[in-house]
């Protein structure tokens, strides 16, 4: 487990975790997974992690935290992985207190040689932790989402249909469903396909513009969850549990409603885009973390243009910038120009096919360090008659 000892960050005993956790017993043993890098959001995660990456005044991971606590719930085992430092210290430092059973956390390079190598993987390497807590079900929830959901309605619904694995979905459109899990449930709920990221993704029935995607949050019953990852093949929840799961016929789903608000901000434009639903109207889909920070003036002025401002960015005086992310620390000179020429833009910043221009201020650097280089005059030498007639 992550412990921070004069700035820095050591694992201590995993026995003396498990000791306090079985002394909690619950009914439902929660697991974050919070390991990933987010490689789709680029240099915003080139020294943190996706869920430490801010969002709407707070960061990505608050919004499962406020989630989990809201829902009662007081027990969490946090799985780390990729650059777990600052996540680490933000979860102990503001969710800390809010869970009393304990709130765990587990670096996985520490955990085992080589790390996690699935979600999946990461809950079997904390297999005797759960058998220790006595729950009867697993709740599995991902860092980097933004939603708003209390989890016990889910967790009725589980312990009412019996079922093994119980997952979240989500409609959204045809569209769009290709760049997640998608399932087809009968009227009862119960999963009859699943295909993972599908280049036709089937619709549903009832609702044919739409299809049903797995929001990955599942909630799984312990012992059956226990034999499953005894099987070395049993790495990942989307690749291999939930197919599994289906093929033995005991999922159900767990419907949020047609206008529930959630988004997978793995891109950035769908990070900008997401962001600017709370920044660039009066009154944002949902509720933003108590820990966020209200955004300031400039922050609001620039979501006005399709910016998003991240904490540190600013904006020179006269500067016209349009679809554009700021990184953290961003600070853009006077008069510059951004997002009206494509071609320009990609010269000094990254630009993603949707029209989203990311700037760093290790680009401005590169930027202004190019601009400001010697200018060399091609040389011509005389030719002879050149000179002679000179």
């Amino acid at each position: 487990m992550l412990r921070e000892q004069n700035g820095r960050w050591a694992i201590t005993s995993l026995s003396q975790r498990r000791h306090r956790m079985q002394s909690q017993t619950s009914p439902t043993f929660c697991v974050l997974l919070a390991g990933g890098q987010g490689s789709r959001l680029h240099e915003l995660t080139a020294m943190d992690c996706k869920p430490a990456v801010p969002f709407a005044g707070a960061r990505l991971v608050d919004f499962t935290m406020a989630n989990a606590a809201r829902s009662g719930l007081r027990q969490m085992l946090v799985a780390l992985q990729y650059r777990p430092q600052l996540l680490a210290r933000h979860l102990r430092a503001v969710w800390g207190p809010q869970f009393p059973a304990g709130l765990a956390l587990y670096d996985g390079m520490s955990v085992q040689p080589g790390g996690y190598r699935g979600t999946a993987d990461a809950v079997r390497a904390h297999l005797p932790d759960l058998t220790a807590s006595g729950a009867d079900e697993v709740l599995v929830l991902s860092a980097d989402h933004v939603y708003q959901m209390d989890y016990r309605a889910m967790l009725h619904r589980h312990r009412e249909s019996g079922a093994k694995l119980t997952v979240a979905v989500d409609e959204i459109p045809l569209a769009q469903a290709g760049r997640f899990g998608v399932l087809t449930a009968d009227a009862a709920g119960r999963v009859t396909a699943f295909d993972e990221k599908p280049r036709h993704p089937q619709p549903i029935a009832d609702r044919p513009t739409h299809a049903l995607v797995s929001m990955g949050i599942y909630v799984i019953d312990r012992l059956w969850l226990s034999d499953l990852l005894r099987r070395t093949d049993m790495d990942d929840f989307g690749q291999d549990v939930l197919p599994e799961a289906v093929a033995q016929g005991v999922v159900q789903v767990h419907r949020t409603g047609a206008d529930f608000y959630w988004r997978d901000v793995g891109t950035l434009d769908s990070y900008r885009l997401a962001q600017l639903d709370f920044l660039a109207t009066g009154t944002p889909p949902l509720l933003v973390p108590a820990s966020a920070h209200l955004p300031g003036r400039e922050v609001r002025r620039a979501a006005g243009q399709g910016n998003v401002l991240l904490p540190g960015a600013h904006l020179g005086r006269r500067a016209r910038v349009r679809q554009t992310i700021l990184a953290p620390g961003a600070m853009i000179p006077d008069g510059m120009v951004i997002g009206e020429d494509p071609d320009e833009d990609r010269r000094w910043f990254r630009v993603t096919p949707g029209g989203t221009v990311l700037v760093t201020q290790s680009m401005l650097a590169r930027r202004r360090a190019e601009q400001q280089r010697p200018c060399q005059l091609p040389f011509y030498p005389l030719s002879t008659a050149q000179t002679q007639g000179s």
